[in-house]
């Protein structure tokens, strides 16, 4: 599979996880399964993440990672959102070697320090 290919099978894939986590949310949805609904969509979004970096899209894979994040520290998984974080500040490095999204990582690594020392807030 091309690049392409692969950057539409991640596309794909992100918005399957948009999906589910937005049938996760209804009511019906919370009463059925709303937290299953939501790993499935975090292992989405790292699939796809994974898909971009093979792509050498990298911002697209920082935001994925970035996105897949988020929702674990909804699940209170503060390791797996660590992990994640961390995965999106290297794939926003590479989007720029040059620094001008550094920030973004940095903030990523900051975040993650503090969800290990328990100051997160979650």
């Amino acid at each position: 599979m091309d690049n392409s290919g692969k950057e539409k099978e991640a596309s794909a894939l992100i918005a399957e996880a948009e999906k589910k986590l937005k049938s996760s949310q209804s009511f019906f949805g919370a009463l059925f399964g709303g937290s299953s609904k939501m790993e499935e969509a975090c292992d989405m979004y790292a699939r796809a993440a994974n898909m971009y970096k093979m792509a050498k899209n990298w911002c697209a894979a920082g935001n994925a990672f970035s996105q897949a994040a988020r929702l674990h520290l909804q699940m209170q998984s503060k390791h797996d959102a660590a992990t994640n974080f961390i995965d999106a500040g290297n794939a926003f490095k590479k989007a720029d070697p040059q620094g001008t999204v550094h920030h973004r990582s940095q903030t990523s690594h900051l975040h993650c320090r503090d969800l290990r020392d328990g100051a997160g807030g979650h």
